[in-house]
C-alpha cells in the first residue's frame, strides 16, 4: 500500500502539480492541469439506541465503513465523519499518448491526514482505448470513481448499506474501451491487481475504534460494462479476489475495558475467495431521477453471503432536488451458518439539495437506520436517527 502523507505535504505537492513550472512551459514538453473538491459537513444524532457498543457510546451511525467514519451518541454537532478535501493534478506529455494523474484526499475522519487515492499513468492505445496502470478506484459500485466528490453525488454521504466495504482502491492495471452500439454509448473496463489496507477503518467498526487490522485482497480480477441511451443508464460489474484479515490488536471487550484476542478465523489470516456481483439501473430526465443498485458477495466455503441494495427517487424543482432513499444490507447464512448470528440493517433517508451555482451546493439530510441483526450477532449498534448538512464545492 502507498504510504500516507501529511496534509501539508499533500497540499504542497498538489500545488506544485497545479502550478506549471517555468521550465515545462518553456520547452513545451509537459502540460499541467489541476482540480479539487471540498465537503464541509456536520451531523447531529437525533435519536437511537443508547448503549455502549465496543468502545463507543451510542446511538451510532456509520457514515462510511471503509473510512471508519462514525457519528456517535454525543448531542453536539460533529464535523469530522463526512468532511474532506481532495486535490488532483494531471500531467500530459505533449506530442505523446501518455499522461499521469495523482489525487490526495484529506478526511476529517482521519484527523486531516491525507492519503494518496489515485496515482496512475494512462497510455492512449487508440482514440477509444486506454491502458492505465498504478493506483485507482476499485469499480465496485456506480459511484466508486467519484465517491469522495460530494458535489457529484445527491446525498450528504453515500448510503452506507450499499457502499460500506473494506477495500475501495487497488494497485494494478486496467484497459478501458469506449464504443457505440447503435444508439447506445458503451464503456468496457477490465482490471487486475492487488490491495492491502494496513489499518482498516472497516475493521474498526467491528473490533473497536482503536483496534488495528490489516486487510489484503490478492489476485483481483474483474471488470465493468456500462450502457447509456438518452435518459437511461445501466452498469454491470464482476470482481473476484482472495481476501484475508489479520487483527494484530485484538477486539474491544466492554466487560474488561480492554482488548482481548480475536478468535474469529476471518481475523486470523484465513484466506477466503470472494466473488462480487454488482448491477445498477439509473434514470435521469429533466425533472426526475432514480438510482438503484444491487450487490451480492459470495464466498465459496464460507457460511454467509452479503446482500445490499438501494433505491432512490428524486424530483428537481429549478435549483432544488428532493430525494427519498431506501438502502438495505443483510448477511445471509448458508450451509451450517447460524441465521441468528447474521448482521442486518436498513436505512431510510430524505435529502434536500440546493445548487448554489455550477460548482457548489448545500444539502440537508435525515437518516433513519434500524438494526435488524440476529440476536447472536455482535456488535449491534442498534437504531439511529441522524441529521446531517453539507456544503460541497468543486474547483
Amino acid at each position: 500500500m502507498l504510504a500516507n502523507v501529511t496534509f501539508r505535504t499533500a497540499l504542497l505537492l498538489t500545488l506544485v502539480i497545479l502550478e506549471p513550472s517555468v521550465s515545462a512551459a518553456q520547452d513545451g514538453a509537459v502540460e499541467f492541469s489541476g482540480s479539487g473538491f471540498l465537503t464541509i459537513s456536520a451531523g447531529k444524532m437525533l435519536n437511537g439506541t443508547s448503549a455502549t457498543v465496543l468502545d463507543r457510546q451510542c446511538p451510532c451511525f456509520v457514515a462510511d465503513y471503509a473510512q471508519g467514519s462514525v457519528y456517535d451518541g454525543t448531542s453536539r454537532w460533529q464535523f469530522g465523519p463526512d468532511s474532506k478535501l481532495g486535490l488532483q493534478g494531471k500531467a500530459k506529455f505533449i506530442d505523446s499518448r501518455f499522461s499521469a494523474t495523482a489525487q490526495v484526499v484529506a478526511r476529517g475522519s482521519h484527523n486531516g491526514q491525507a492519503n494518496i487515492e489515485w496515482l496512475y499513468g494512462n497510455f492512449q492505445l487508440t482514440d477509444s482505448t486506454d491502458i492505465q496502470f498504478g493506483r485507482k478506484r476499485l469499480p465496485l459500485f456506480y459511484y466508486s470513481d467519484i465517491q469522495d466528490v460530494g458535489f457529484a453525488i445527491p446525498w450528504t454521504h453515500l448510503p452506507p448499506q450499499q457502499y460500506g466495504w473494506e477495500a475501495v482502491n487497488y494497485n494494478g492495471i486496467n484497459i478501458l474501451h469506449r464504443t457505440r452500439w447503435s444508439d447506445w454509448a458503451a464503456t468496457i473496463n477490465v482490471l487486475a491487481g492487488n490491495e492491502t489496507v494496513a489499518d482498516s477503518g472497516y475493521a474498526k467498526i467491528y473490533n473497536g475504534k482503536n483496534s488495528k487490522t490489516s486487510v489484503t485482497w490478492n489476485n483481483i480480477v474483474g471488470g465493468e460494462v456500462s450502457f447509456v441511451k438518452n435518459w437511461f443508464e445501466t452498469r454491470l460489474a464482476y470482481i473476484q479476489s482472495e481476501t484475508s484479515r489479520v487483527n494484530s490488536s485484538g477486539k474491544w471487550d466492554s466487560a474488561t475495558q480492554s482488548y482481548i484476542a480475536n478468535t474469529d478465523p476471518f481475523y486470523q489470516g484465513k484466506v477466503t475467495r470472494q466473488n462480487i456481483y454488482s448491477v445498477a439501473f439509473n434514470i435521469d430526465t429533466d425533472n426526475w431521477l432514480a438510482r438503484s443498485e444491487f450487490l451480492l458477495i459470495d464466498r465459496p466455503g464460507a457460511e454467509f453471503r452479503d446482500h445490499a441494495q438501494l433505491l432512490a427517487v428524486g424530483r428537481r424543482f429549478s435549483n432544488w432536488l428532493l430525494m427519498a432513499t431506501a438502502s438495505d444490507y443483510r448477511s445471509e447464512a448458508v450451509g451450517a451458518g447460524d441465521s441468528t448470528a447474521q448482521e442486518s440493517h436498513i436505512s431510510r433517508s430524505i435529502t434536500v439539495r440546493y445548487d448554489i451555482d455550477e460548482s457548489s451546493d448545500f444539502k440537508v439530510q435525515i437518516d433513519h437506520q434500524k438494526d435488524q441483526s440476529g440476536i447472536n450477532w455482535s456488535p449491534q449498534y442498534g437504531d439511529a436517527q441522524l441529521l446531517s448538512i453539507a456544503y460541497d464545492r468543486v474547483f
